[in-house]
């Protein structure tokens, strides 16, 4: 099933259930897709490559807002971690799953080996790694695993 049907049908029976927090996720997501095809340089359909990269960008974007919020030691603000935590598990159901890091770091070896060994430039190392696995690795943990492996 598409993601478009899939929020559409989520959407439908969290109302039936009056379930306000899913509605008002899948509300907030369509709204997010709609900020981006409505602005400049959109061209194209909207399909699920595109709410992936939307849900991904909101993802990123709540992680932050965790990070905030969990600094802060008041009652209120883990109301506001407990809610993001919930909207990141749920939108983790639609994205793609990502690999682990003994896989990640397989993908750093071999493009480190393919590059030139210790002495490749870490750009183009990170810039390999990410090209060819792009939807299935975490960037922060490529960069560690891309550092770790020039220094040795």
């Amino acid at each position: 099933m598409a993601i478009q049907d899939d929020l559409n049908t989520k959407m439908k029976a969290a109302m039936k259930a009056r379930d306000k927090q899913m509605l008002g996720l899948i509300r907030m997501l369509k709204s997010k897709m709609g900020e981006r095809t409505i602005g400049s340089g959109f061209t194209g359909d909207v399909n699920d490559a595109l709410w992936l990269e939307v849900m991904e960008k909101y993802c990123k974007s709540q992680k932050k807002a965790l990070a905030q919020f969990e600094e802060i030691d008041r009652p209120e603000a883990q109301e506001h971690v407990d809610q993001i935590k919930w909207e990141l598990e749920t939108v983790g159901a639609w994205l793609p799953k990502k690999a682990d890091e003994a896989t990640m770091r397989q993908w750093v070896d071999d493009a480190v080996a393919g590059l030139g060994g210790p002495t490749a430039h870490f750009g183009a190392v990170m810039g390999a790694v990410m090209k060819a696995h792009k939807a299935e690795v975490d960037p922060g943990l490529v960069r560690r695993l891309v550092e770790q492996a020039l220094s040795n």
